[in-house]
């Protein structure tokens, strides 16, 4: 089994989840990579904000993806203005061969995940373009790349992703 960990940090926050993620998939002998989304320029809060309310895609710098050796796909995702970032959009664009796809979906938020949208909002985004999407979606409150809130719920998480 191979899972793509497909992720955007502006902070560092989502980073720090994606990589533990990847370790613990990592020690049940199952491979998992990292596939970071990289920003052509780091946008600042605000413009960050706004592109999320209005779900303006962002430019990135990374030109192509093939996730065809991918059986499952994890999106990882901060929480800006209470929906996902942007800069997800901006990947699938431009990314290949995901559709029937197994996803899995996690969110970051400084503030209290179970009011965030996000991981509704990733879902019904990503399940429109063809990935079959897994309810079981995580929320993790951050502060300064340290897990606040959430921990708890990751190793339910992994079990659901790596479930045939």
């Amino acid at each position: 089994m191979n899972i793509g960990i497909v992720y955007y940090s502006r902070s560092g926050n989502t980073k720090k989840v994606a990589e533990l993620l990847r370790d613990k998939i990592k020690s049940k002998k199952i491979n998992a990579e990292l596939l970071e989304i990289k920003h052509t320029k780091k946008p600042g809060f605000f413009k960050a904000a706004r592109a999320a309310m209005k779900q303006t895609e962002m430019p990135i710098s990374n030109s192509y993806f093939d996730l065809s050796k991918y059986d499952t796909i994890i999106v990882g995702s901060p929480t800006w203005a209470s929906k996902a970032s942007p800069y997800v959009k901006s990947f699938f664009n431009k990314a290949e061969k995901y559709k029937g796809k197994k996803a899995g979906i996690f969110f970051t938020s400084s503030g209290e995940t179970e009011k965030a949208k996000t991981g509704d909002q990733l879902k019904e985004y990503l399940d429109s373009i063809g990935l079959e999407t897994s309810d079981n979606i995580i929320g993790l409150q951050m502060k300064k790349e340290e897990i606040k809130e959430g921990k708890e719920n990751i190793e339910d998480f992994i079990k659901s992703m790596l479930q045939k």
